[in-house]
């Protein structure tokens, strides 16, 4: 097992910014001049806790940069409604888009910070309808107002029915408005074909094969990979003992080789440049 005594600052994540933008991605910075892969997600696609994130080995391979997009706590707000984001997404050569949660993005319920998604905002008069009884004003985040307004079965049914149909049309809004390839990466401990509407199991919550099928025929591919959920990954992970917790539910190092090399063969179809890393089970 990992010395514990190991410290989050020993990981440096080279923090970066880029001309034209507000966020700050996990460096070192690209050169979006060029042939570049872009890589858009959240925290999974940032690689907290591990030191080479899966954009990294993808760069070592594939023969051009790859841009790490990868904001914690990101939502499809934040990609739908960042112009900097979108324009460099159509710029690459290949646009991957990891599948995110439904809960942290606006809808026609509620509304989210524009760029920490995970941040609730204000409440519509639908959701005030269905719940009369709920104080909104003291609910600060996504997570708290899900688990909210779960207790409520038949009300609830009508704000996951609306999650699901809202994040449909937004990911239709955010892989139409990139001019490219888009290859749609799952990354989650459950795969696609198991039950999404738990809102305490497996991100990304909400979200089930069906709604990737209806995409299917609007990207260029789509990519799953099902993470290693025990703890002997967090012998591989930089964190302190307090952390465990939170880097359980992320991916660990082996996880972020197999989504490398499963987008490597990917990306290797839809640009014809050849094997970019020998296959292996995923």
């Amino acid at each position: 097992m990992k010395d514990r005594t190991t410290t989050a600052a020993t990981l440096d994540y080279q923090y970066c910014t880029y001309e034209g933008c507000r966020l700050n991605f996990r460096g070192p910075p690209t050169a979006l001049e060029d042939p570049y892969i872009a890589v858009l997600g959240g925290t999974e696609v940032f690689g907290r806790f591990v030191t080479r994130p899966f954009a990294a080995l993808l760069q070592d391979t594939a023969g051009m940069p790859v841009a790490n997009f990868g904001v914690a706590q990101a939502g499809l707000t934040l990609f739908a409604e960042e112009p900097w984001l979108l324009d460099v997404a159509s710029r690459a050569d290949v646009t991957v888009l990891q599948i995110l949660g439904a809960q942290n993005m606006s809808n026609r319920m509620y509304s989210v910070h524009a760029r920490r998604n995970d941040r609730f905002l204000a409440v519509s008069p639908r959701l005030r309808e269905l719940y009369p009884m709920v104080d909104f004003a003291d609910i600060n985040f996504t997570g708290h107002l899900i688990e909210t307004l779960e207790a409520e079965e038949d009300a609830f049914a009508q704000v996951v029915e609306e999650l699901k149909w809202a994040w449909v049309q937004r990911m239709r809004r955010v892989t139409s408005l990139i001019q490219g390839d888009v290859v749609l990466l799952w990354m989650s401990e459950r795969s696609p074909d198991e039950r999404g509407a738990d809102p305490h199991g497996a991100e990304p919550h909400f979200i089930d094969r069906q709604m990737l099928e209806t995409l299917a025929a609007e990207v260029s591919g789509i990519v799953e990979i099902v993470t290693d959920a025990s703890s002997s990954k967090l012998s591989e992970m930089v964190l302190v003992e307090e952390e465990e917790e939170a880097a359980l539910q992320l991916p660990g190092p082996q996880d972020h080789l197999r989504t490398a090399e499963a987008l490597g063969v990917e990306i290797d179809r839809l640009l014809g440049t050849g094997p970019l890393s020998q296959a292996r089970s995923w």
